[in-house]
């Protein structure tokens, strides 16, 4: 069995509080942070247009036109409202690429998206008056290069519009970066 004597216990106490105390304020007053500085904001913050607004105004210059050329199209018995109902969905076509490229800012792919789907509606509409393609009297093989130019004219506008929606998701991420 253990004896200790008495006064042993409570002297060892004494002696160590003065240490315990020394250790835990020393830790306290390192482990403070340093104050902090102001918030300083610049006066001058560079204006940014929204991110979505120039594919979304592509994909309507896309959707819109199709829709208003389409109820022409449909008009079986009017060949002329056909035809200027293909003209308008050319058109927005056309167009839609450039909306959405150079509307953002982005030059280069607003050229590369637009040259390409500006040419593909070009040849879709002098396919379609050299074949007179809603003449009812003529063979679908005698359409097929007006429709294979449309449908490609088509898909060219929708991937310069989806291009553009990627591309923008990628600048508000902060991934994109570059303006071309």
């Amino acid at each position: 069995m253990i004896r200790i004597a008495r006064g042993g216990l409570g002297r060892f106490r004494l002696a160590t509080i003065p240490l315990v105390v020394v250790i835990f304020a020393g830790g306290r007053a390192a482990a403070q942070p340093p104050p902090l500085e102001p918030l300083v904001i610049p006066a001058t913050v560079e204006p940014r247009r929204p991110a979505l607004a120039a594919p979304i105004a592509g994909a309507l210059t896309a959707l819109l036109p199709l829709a208003v050329g389409g109820a022409l199209i449909a008009q079986d018995d009017r060949p002329d409202r056909q035809r200027a109902g293909t003209y308008v969905v050319l058109a927005g076509f056309a167009a839609a690429p450039w909306v959405a490229q150079a509307g953002a800012g982005r030059w280069k792919r607003a050229l590369f998206y637009g040259l390409g789907s500006l040419a593909l509606s070009t040849g879709a509409a002098v396919a379609m008056v050299a074949e007179d393609a809603y003449n009812p009297n003529i063979v679908n093989r005698d359409r097929l290069p007006f429709t294979v130019l449309l449908t490609t004219a088509f898909f060219a506008a929708a991937a310069g519009v989806v291009d553009g929606f990627i591309v923008s998701s990628l600048d508000v991420s902060g991934r994109g970066g570059d303006r071309r």
